[in-house]
């Protein structure tokens, strides 16, 4: 009875170590099947990851995708995304400058998105860093390219006045003045821009210029004690 059952348990345990194998043939024989097909490529990985904000990653995907093909257009613009996202547009800007030269249509379709978010960035990034002179061109541009963005008057008028600013400091007061008036009809609503074109006016013994440039401030700024000095000196110069 003992040796019946004990064969019993070993072809129970044949069985099952059979059942096991075979389980896993099938499973096997069956990935192929489930599989949708080949595995992504690297411009699909990459534009996956744009959409995740995964931007380093996706600048990664795109790198491989152009070294296989230098020429490829939409690979470029999703470089150049990548780079905006992750605050590199400078870098954008050299892969849009690419974009360009191997796919111009796209670029001046698809892309202008992409190039105008690298404008604006650039523009903030060169502020912030000392660079007023090409902040200022990075925004010139994108006003010729996107006139109606949202936020563009606040962008240009900063990049005016620190170009302003920078030009005063360096005995320019001709240019500064031009670029302080300037600002005064990007954004009125600064101070500094009418305070920095009078004050020029003054130092340049154009009083009547002042008093009228200051009667205009009056309407946006009319209890700033700076522009009532500013007028009394005016009018006591004329």
């Amino acid at each position: 009875m003992l040796l019946w059952a004990w064969r019993g348990d070993e072809r129970m345990k044949s069985m099952h170590r059979s059942l096991i194998w075979m389980g896993l043939l099938g499973a096997l024989l069956f990935l192929p099947s489930c599989a949708s097909g080949p595995p992504p490529t690297a411009m699909e990985r990459g534009f996956a990851a744009l959409a995740r904000d995964e931007f380093e990653l996706a600048s990664g995907y795109f790198v491989e995708a152009l070294r296989a093909n230098p020429q490829n257009g939409e690979a470029w613009q999703g470089q150049a995304a990548a780079q905006v996202g992750a605050l590199d547009p400078e870098a954008a800007l050299r892969s849009l400058a690419r974009l360009a030269q191997v796919d111009a249509a796209r670029f001046s379709g698809e892309g202008k998105a992409t190039y105008a978010d690298a404008l604006a960035s650039a523009t903030q990034k060169r502020n912030a860093q000392g660079q007023h002179q090409a902040a200022l061109q990075a925004v010139r541009a994108l006003v010729q390219l996107d006139p109606e963005r949202r936020g563009l008057d606040r962008l240009l008028g900063q990049a005016l006045l620190k170009e302003a600013e920078r030009r005063a400091r360096l005995g320019g007061q001709k240019e500064a003045h031009a670029l302080y008036a300037e600002a005064c009809q990007v954004v009125p609503q600064r101070l500094e821009a009418w305070v920095g074109a009078a004050e020029i006016l003054l130092v340049s013994g154009k009083s009547k210029a002042a008093v009228r440039l200051l009667e205009s401030a009056r309407k946006y700024h009319p209890t700033a004690g700076s522009i009532r000095s500013l007028t009394l000196q005016a009018m006591r110069a004329r």
